[in-house]
């Protein structure tokens, strides 16, 4: 079992069983993990301030996605989830980001994204 103990006696005890947890099988490790627990109740987040997640550069949003720059902002023209053009330029945008979208965007195996049209040629190989 991997358990999370609490100090006080308010707070509850979450046990899974260990595969559920570490994704390994039953008898793999006799280790016991502890670490703390947060409940929150629907009353207490009524009453939180919530703050917005900040938006990060292109190159922060690369590195989080372990894909190149110019990748992702080919992604961010074409519409992608989480992606937020700054200014008013018809030529350059400045594009900012939000990871917790992106990330949702990427488990939701977001399919919408439009492919950009491919050229139009002659029979002949000469574009018009």
């Amino acid at each position: 079992m991997l358990a999370s103990r609490t100090s006080g006696p308010d707070n509850p005890i979450i046990t899974m069983p260990l595969e559920s947890g570490t994704g390994g099988q039953r008898g793999d490790s006799a280790e016991t993990i502890s670490a703390p627990a947060t409940v929150i109740t629907a009353n207490e987040l009524g009453r939180a301030p919530l703050t917005p997640e900040p938006f990060v550069s292109a190159d922060e949003a690369a590195r989080f996605l372990c894909v190149k720059r110019r990748y992702l902002l080919g992604l961010a023209r074409r519409g992608i989830t989480g992606a937020y053009a700054l200014g008013t330029g018809s030529k350059r945008k400045i594009w900012v980001f939000r990871l917790s979208e992106l990330a949702a965007c990427i488990v939701r195996n977001e399919t919408s994204i439009p492919k950009p049209p491919k050229p139009c040629t002659i029979g002949s190989g000469s574009p018009r």
